[in-house]
């Protein structure tokens, strides 16, 4: 199983949505100031550095040195950002859910969006890009397999994350989300 973030400060401070966003850039590009992150992600440049000094803080992100002028570029450490609600206490527990419910929110709100404006994409784009699901029934290690075996797959084209020559032309980032949750039914 790959590594897993631990410990309830971690947690927290991760759970934030500016820190959630400057997670996010910061591992698509090499480095960013406060200031080129704070045009991405719409929050204010001082906002986007005073975020960054808490990630720094739990060794999320690290200054990359000094660069001409004030420019003080970071970049993203590689810290697994996995994790579970399963943790050995409750403030774990609670820092856990509290990440949860941040990412939750996060992803929910983007999917919102793309999908309000997938007519926009190019046809052989909107053809590919939606949602779909699926119910299985599986046991605990069954689920879990399925879950591995998905995540190799995309794991495919990690090199295509920071590394531009690695595209193929046409490449754009697509965000493809997981979640595994109970399927009710009234009839269930």
């Amino acid at each position: 199983m790959a590594a897993r973030l631990q410990g309830a400060a971690a947690m927290r401070a991760l759970a934030h949505p500016t820190r959630i966003a400057l997670m996010e850039v910061l591992r698509v590009h090499d480095t960013l100031t406060a200031t080129e992150a704070s045009a991405l992600i719409g929050e204010t440049p001082t906002n986007c550095a005073f975020h960054l000094r808490a990630l720094s803080r739990f060794g999320f992100v690290e200054e990359v040195g000094a660069g001409p002028g004030r420019r003080r570029p970071w970049r993203a450490l590689d810290v697994p950002l996995a994790f579970s609600d399963v943790q050995e206490d409750d403030q774990s527990r609670a820092a856990a859910r509290a990440l949860s419910d941040v990412l939750i929110r996060h992803w929910l709100e983007r999917v919102q969006s793309a999908q309000a404006n997938r007519h926009a994409e190019p046809t052989e784009w909107q053809d590919v890009l939606g949602g779909s699901g699926t119910v299985v029934y599986g046991t605990v290690d069954e689920v879990r397999e399925m879950v591995t075996d998905i995540r190799a797959v995309l794991s495919r084209y990690d090199d295509r994350l920071r590394d531009a020559s690695a595209r193929p032309e046409g490449a754009r980032s697509v965000e493809l989300l997981l979640f595994a949750q109970p399927y009710t039914t009234a009839e269930s």
